[in-house]
């Protein structure tokens, strides 16, 4: 395999060595302009309107959240919108009627959740919005992984394990949602610098493992001989190798996805997968619900906290395992690596 370049070979081992999951302050902007702290009313509950509960990402991120609140003090309601825009909304309207101490919404897509955030800022309940961020509406703070350099990663460690020349398939999410489209966007600026490296299709398949799987098959029809895959989640990573699989392709194909879920880390360990961009789920859980504890204490907290996810190999699959059975995620962690 040819050598890669001195500064992107640096920038991949960066990422591959360093997890901070400690939050960044990025300022006020979008959602979150205007955020205040909240006021101590005593008012210790919380609802979490997750939008899914059929993907294991948020799972996790439920149980995580649960955790915290265990450990924080705060009564947690966990909800599920089923990926529904009306359900999200039907469940924040009845958390708001009851007077629930804070709000925290995962949204089902960033448009939607205006109306959920606006209703809650006029009943004065403090609302926190994570992953995925509303596109208007004042929070008292949104938390979420950088995207864009989740990308950015996924890129370069594909570009890396193809030498930087070969044509590669990129599977897009969920494209009404601010994460899907910045993964797509710091993907699609890094592999554009490897001018070796073409894409021969891209599509999306909304983050769902079916889907990409439908999706993955169709592609392999059109070009058989791909040399790469990138997908923006595990979900549709576990898709793709599945449709691989089906061509006796898994492992011959370079696969990178985006999250770390135990399917995929379990897929990296036996070499099916090259590499997933680890953002733990369980971690996100654990901070959103931490800082929603300081807000209904009526402390001051950042208006964005910006995590930052661990480009995950063969080669460290083992070290971010232990990792995650460190903080109390044993769940996350295959069998295999236990």
């Amino acid at each position: 395999m040819p050598v890669v370049r001195t500064a992107r070979a640096a920038a991949v081992c960066a990422a591959v060595t360093a997890l901070t999951l400690t939050g960044c302050s990025r300022g006020s902007q979008n959602a979150a302009s205007g955020a205040s702290p909240g006021k101590a009313s005593g008012n210790k509950s919380a609802t979490l309107i997750m939008s899914t509960l059929n993907n294991p990402f948020f799972v996790s991120v439920g149980n995580g959240a649960r955790s915290q609140a265990a450990k924080s003090g705060v009564k947690l309601s966990v909800q599920n919108a089923n990926n529904s825009d009306s359900t999200a909304l039907n469940l924040a309207t009845t958390a708001i009627s009851k007077q629930v101490g804070a709000l925290i919404i995962d949204p089902v897509s960033s448009t939607s959740a205006t109306a959920s955030v606006k209703q809650a800022n006029n009943a004065n309940i403090p609302v926190m919005a994570f992953d995925r961020k509303p596109d208007s509406g004042t929070l008292s703070s949104f938390i979420g992984y950088d995207a864009i350099q989740a990308g950015r990663n996924a890129a370069d460690a594909l570009a890396k394990s193809l030498g930087e020349k070969g044509t590669i398939v990129e599977i897009q999410g969920l494209l009404g949602t601010n994460v899907a489209q910045d993964r797509s966007k710091g993907f699609e600026e890094e592999i554009a610098t490897y001018p070796k490296i073409k894409t021969v299709a891209k599509q999306a398949a909304d983050f769902d493992r079916a889907k990409a799987l439908d999706v993955m098959t169709n592609i392999l029809q059109a070009h058989p001989s791909i040399d790469g895959v990138y997908a923006a989640n595990d979900e549709m990573a576990m898709g793709a190798l599945a449709a691989l699989k089906s061509r006796s392709l898994a492992g011959k194909v370079r696969l990178v996805g985006n999250d770390g879920i135990a399917d995929a880390l379990a897929a990296v360990q036996d070499g099916t997968m090259y590499a997933t961009n680890a953002e733990s789920p369980y971690a996100l859980g654990q901070k959103v619900v931490s800082l929603t504890g300081n807000v209904l204490g009526g402390k001051k907290v950042a208006a964005e906290e910006t995590l930052q996810g661990k480009l995950v190999t063969k080669s460290n699959v083992k070290a971010y395992a232990r990792y995650l059975v460190g903080i109390g995620d044993s769940a996350d962690v295959p069998a295999a690596l236990r």
